[in-house]
């Protein structure tokens, strides 16, 4: 790699000098005397190089800081990238340097892409949204403003919408703590929540008797609207359909009976299978579901007369 190659957005040449990797003392040439020790003398020798590079690798996780990990963490992920460097490194990869920095590097973004994510988007949008976020801090840097998408995909060298993908999924990168404070009244997050409403519950109530209500027949229903709707006393309604308030309050009881019983078999909407449902009154006896005799003057409380098995006597 040439002198004053970009690697993970440092220098190649400014982290050798850092390191002080410009002559034959420098880390290459330690790192390399390594291969000829052996026994205690070179586990000596290697933590003594990876002491002297851990400024090195500070240096290195500096540059993510910012991005909700502990700087202690990411120091400790660039110190394992170190110690991987070292121990992989050989004599015909060129100076350590330019193979370390890479490794280290390499080693952080893994750990980001891995562990630092809330919600974790694709691969390479979260290597693109990493990219972007550099990219962004070094353009505010340089221009003294927020730089626009346009700018950002010119410096990333990527499409101005994948640019735009990649800003939008790093939104997803930190989750926001319910218990933080948030808004100009610095008052928890949970709090500016909105609550259960009780009034969802009076919905779904009302949704599964409308369902309910339609499997009843026409009397019944006139019945319970008058009553429920139009508050008519039960002598009321008697008196509008013409039979007794007795048989008003009968059909009521039979009514609100089965009603509840339908709302409450599973605590949903019910429906009520065809067979089960009673026919419309005035319907002749003999048909499915009928529940008069042709020869009776007013309507049976319960089940009709007819399938009582004695269709000549009325109750």
């Amino acid at each position: 790699m040439a002198d004053g190659d970009s690697v993970g957005d440092v220098t190649v040449t400014e982290t050798e000098q850092c390191a002080g990797d410009t002559d034959g003392d420098g880390p290459t040439a330690r790192v390399r005397a390594l291969a000829g020790a052996a026994g205690g003398d070179r586990a000596a020798a290697r933590a003594a190089v990876i002491e002297s590079l851990l400024p090195l690798a500070d240096r290195l996780a500096r540059r993510y800081r910012g991005l909700g990990v502990p700087l202690e963490d990411l120091r400790q992920v660039a110190a394992t990238g170190l110690i991987k460097s070292v121990d992989g490194y050989r004599p015909q990869l060129g100076r350590f340097i330019a193979y370390a920095v890479p490794t280290i590097t390499g080693e952080l973004r893994r750990y980001l892409r891995d562990r630092a994510w809330a919600v974790r988007p694709p691969r390479r949008l979260q290597e693109l949204a990493l990219r972007t976020h550099h990219a962004a801090e070094a353009l505010c840097a340089r221009l003294g403003r927020s730089p626009s998408v346009t700018e950002l995909a010119d410096s990333v060298g990527e499409p101005v919408e994948r640019v735009g993908h990649a800003m939008a999924a790093f939104r997803a990168y930190m989750a926001v703590s319910l218990d933080g404070a948030a808004g100009e009244a610095q008052s928890p997050l949970v709090e500016q929540l909105p609550g259960a409403d009780p009034g969802i519950d009076a919905v779904v109530d009302r949704l599964a008797l409308a369902e309910a209500l339609t499997t009843l027949p026409g009397r019944e229903q006139a019945i319970i609207r008058m009553r429920f709707l139009d508050e008519l006393t039960q002598q009321e309604i008697a008196a509008r359909l013409g039979i007794s308030q007795a048989h008003v309050s009968g059909i009521l009881s039979r009514t609100l009976r089965e009603l509840r019983g339908l709302l409450s078999a599973e605590g949903t909407t019910a429906t009520v299978p065809p067979a089960q449902r009673r026919p419309p009154a005035g319907r002749p006896c003999g048909a499915p579901g009928s529940r008069r005799s042709p020869r009776s003057s007013q309507p049976a409380y319960g089940r009709g007369p007819c399938h009582r098995g004695n269709a000549g006597r009325a109750r």
